[in-house]
C-alpha cells in the first residue's frame, strides 16, 4: 500500500508541475494552446536543451585542451631529421641552439608571480623545463631548427598587472625590425630581421614568427641556420587547422587550406601583421585611458581578487568611464583578416591597394568589420612605406576619444 500511495503522489505532482507548465507556454502564445501544439513546445525546449549542452560540452572540451598546451601539436621530424628536446642539454644539436639561437619562453606564457619566482628560484633549469612545455629543437646535419607554439592567453586588461603586460608586449613587438616572409595556410609569417633595443643588429640565426588570433592567440616561433626551402618545409608541416580550434574564436582563414602564391606571400604577410599592430595600438591607447580614469576602490578590490596574471578581478578598474570588450575586439579582427586576405588574392587587389595605400585598404577593411562588431575599437592603420624591411613602431600616433554618457570611447589613427 505505501509503494502505491508514493506512485500516486508522484503521479499527481507530474500532473501539476505538467498543468503550471502548459499555463506558463499558454500565456506565452496569447492564444489557448492546443495538446499537439504544447508537445510541440516541450519537444522544441528539449532540442533547444540538448545543443546547449552540447555547446558547453564543446568549449569545456576546447578549454581542456587549450590548458593542456600546444606541445602535442609540435610535428614529427620531416624525412631524415631528428627531433630533440629541449632539456637534451648534452646534445650537441640541442646545446648548438641554447647557445646560438637564443630562445626565451614569452612573458604572457608565465601565469602568475608564483611562477615568475619559481622561473627565478630555479634558474636556466627551470627556464629549459619551461621552454620544453612548448617547443623542440629539429636537427639534420648542419640545419638546426627551434620550433615553439605558445598559448597566449586573454589579457587581463581589468587589473594593473595585465594592462602592463599587455604595455610590455606591445614595446617589446614594436621593437623588433622586421619583414614580411610566408603566408602559410592562412598564416603569416614574420622575419625578425633586426631589433632596435639592440641597436638593430642582425642576429646571428634567422627568426620568424606566426600569429593565430588576436588577444588571446597561438604564437608560433621559429629559429634557424637553415635555408629558405627548410623553413617553408619545417613550418608547413603544423596543424594549424587544430591549433586554430584552439580559440574561443577561431580565425577564419586559418586552417581552410587557402593558397597565396609565393611570390605575393611577403607582401601579403606585411598587411597581415599591419592589421595586427593596428589592433594593437588600439588596444594599447585604450589601456593608457584606462590607466588615466582609475577608480581606486576597484583597483584594490581587483588586486585582492585576482589570483594570477591572467585573472580579470572583479570589478571594472574605471567604474564605467572607458569602455573596452576584448571578444568584439577579438571578432572584428578575424573578420578583417579574412576580408584582407580574401581581397589580395583577388584580381582587384592591386587596384584597390594602388589606390588609397595599405593603410587606406586596411582602414577600409576595418570599416567593413565594423558593421559586425560595431563596439570594437575603431583604428586606422599607417601607410606602408615603399620598402622591404618593415620596422614597427611603438608610437600610437594621433587620437581621439569622446564621452557618451557615463563611457568614454577611444579612435586611434596615424600609427
Amino acid at each position: 500500500m505505501d509503494a502505491l500511495r508514493f506512485i500516486g503522489f508522484v503521479l499527481i505532482v507530474g500532473l501539476v508541475i505538467a498543468g503550471l507548465d502548459y499555463y506558463q507556454q499558454d500565456k506565452k502564445t496569447g492564444e489557448t494552446l492546443s495538446l499537439n501544439a504544447y508537445f510541440d513546445t516541450v519537444s522544441a525546449r528539449f532540442d533547444r536543451g540538448q545543443k546547449e549542452r552540447e555547446i558547453k560540452n564543446v568549449a569545456r572540451e576546447r578549454q581542456e585542451k587549450w590548458d593542456a598546451g600546444a606541445k602535442s601539436y609540435l610535428p614529427e621530424p620531416p624525412t631524415d631529421w631528428v627531433r630533440h628536446a629541449l632539456t637534451e642539454t648534452d646534445n650537441a644539436a640541442v646545446s648548438k641552439v641554447l647557445s646560438t639561437f637564443d630562445p626565451t619562453p614569452l612573458v604572457s606564457s608565465i601565469s602568475d608571480p608564483a611562477e615568475l619566482a619559481l622561473l627565478n628560484t630555479a634558474g636556466k633549469e627551470g627556464v629549459l623545463r619551461k621552454l620544453d612545455e612548448t617547443g623542440a629543437v629539429y636537427a639534420k646535419d648542419d640545419e638546426l631548427v627551434w620550433l615553439d607554439i605558445t598559448l597566449k592567453p586573454q589579457a587581463a586588461r581589468n587589473t594593473l598587472a595585465g594592462l602592463a603586460l599587455s604595455a610590455q608586449d606591445a614595446f617589446l613587438n614594436g621593437m623588433q625590425v622586421q619583414q614580411g616572409f610566408a603566408v602559410i595556410d592562412g598564416v603569416a609569417f614574420m622575419e625578425t630581421v633586426g631589433n632596435l633595443l639592440d641597436g638593430g643588429d642582425k642576429p646571428e640565426f634567422r627568426a620568424f614568427t606566426g600569429r593565430i588570433g588576436f588577444d588571446q592567440e597561438v604564437v608560433i616561433r621559429l629559429h634557424t641556420n637553415a635555408s629558405d626551402a627548410t623553413i617553408r618545409e619545417v613550418l608547413g608541416l603544423v596543424d594549424y587547422a587544430g591549433l586554430n580550434q584552439l580559440l574561443p574564436h577561431p580565425a577564419l582563414v586559418v586552417g581552410t587550406g587557402i593558397e597565396v602564391p609565393l611570390a605575393q606571400q611577403p607582401d601579403i604577410a606585411d598587411q597581415m601583421h599591419n592589421l595586427y599592430e593596428t589592433m594593437q595600438a588600439a588596444q594599447l591607447k585604450l589601456g593608457q585611458e584606462k590607466l588615466k580614469n582609475l577608480d581606486a576602490v576597484s583597483v584594490l578590490a581587483n588586486t585582492l581578487t585576482s589570483s594570477g596574471f591572467n585573472s580579470e578581478g572583479v570589478l571594472d578598474i574605471t567604474n564605467g568611464e572607458v569602455f573596452e570588450n576584448q571578444e568584439l575586439s577579438q571578432m572584428a579582427y578575424m573578420r578583417t583578416q579574412n576580408l584582407l586576405l580574401t581581397s589580395a588574392l583577388n584580381e582587384k587587389a592591386p587596384q584597390l591597394v594602388s589606390a588609397g595605400g595599405i593603410g587606406g585598404f586596411l582602414k577600409g577593411l576595418i570599416g567593413k568589420a565594423s558593421q559586425v562588431a560595431v563596439s570594437a575599437e575603431a583604428a586606422a592603420s599607417r601607410p606602408a612605406a615603399p620598402r622591404e624591411v618593415k620596422v614597427s613602431k611603438g608610437g600610437l600616433g594621433a587620437s581621439s576619444c569622446a564621452s557618451l554618457g557615463s563611457s568614454k570611447r577611444c579612435s586611434v589613427g596615424g600609427n
